[in-house]
């Protein structure tokens, strides 16, 4: 068992869900790219959005219909509709509510500032020891740098900071470079999809999303939701 005595938690999948976000900011760009140029598809656009997620290159590095200034647009519009498109994950504000009442535990994301209004509307800020996100800290996950700072904060050692997120690659490895324990939150689909969303648009995103959020090896402890976590008298009792 890993003992610990502090807790840093993602956002998107955890506490709320990334999809609707996501899926309107695809949904968007895309009406607004046929706008441009009545000649794009929904099957190009999807071609697009597959190579998007999949092939690892930066926004400059892959040309396309999501590098473009209709992407761009959407995006300002889906961060201006934040709050409506902010969904909880069952049970997520009352689990950290618990948590937080039983350990110093923090908020550790790639997300816009538009987050940490949605945290404090949702009671969560005032619960939380710090919130540290990309958008404020000039340094996003995966790099473990993000990680560092809350540790910072924490005033903890790495062995002692349970991280819990939904992502392989953006939370169980840089908590792992650092000599962080690492919980893992299986995917849930239990969002609403935003108005206007195409179902064969809804279709691709979903196998997308599914690859993103594979499940780690069984060297990780795994929990459904971040409720089950709360409620698990280990997370209490700083071992997991």
């Amino acid at each position: 068992m890993t003992g610990h005595s502090a807790i840093a938690l993602d956002v998107g999948g955890v506490i709320y869900y990334d999809e609707p976000f996501e899926l309107a900011w695809l949904q968007g760009t895309f009406d607004l790219a046929v706008t441009a140029d009545p000649s794009v598809t929904l099957r190009d656009f999807i071609e697009d959005t597959e190579r998007f997620y999949l092939d690892g290159k930066t926004p400059a590095e892959r040309p396309g219909i999501l590098s473009s200034a209709a992407a761009d647009e959407s995006w300002v519009r889906v961060r201006r509709a934040w709050r409506e498109l902010a969904q909880e994950i069952p049970g997520s504000i009352a689990a950290v509510t618990a948590l937080a009442r039983e350990m110093p535990t923090t908020v550790v994301a790639n997300q816009p500032p538009e987050c940490a209004d949605v945290l404090a509307e949702w009671g969560l800020t005032a619960v939380l020891e710090t919130v540290v996100l990309d958008c404020f800290e000039g340094v996003a996950k995966p790099d473990p740098r993000l990680l560092g700072i809350a540790l910072a904060r924490l005033g903890r050692p790495p062995g002692e900071l349970l991280v819990v997120g939904n992502r392989v690659d953006h939370d169980v490895a840089p908590a792992r470079s650092l000599g962080c324990p690492a919980v893992f939150v299986l995917p849930e689909d239990g969002y609403r999809r935003p108005p206007g969303v195409h179902p064969d648009l809804t279709r691709a995103y979903r196998a997308l999303r599914a690859v993103r959020t594979v499940p780690p090896g069984d060297d990780v402890p795994r929990v459904a939701s971040l409720a089950d976590l709360a409620a698990s008298p280990l997370a209490r009792l700083g071992a997991l």
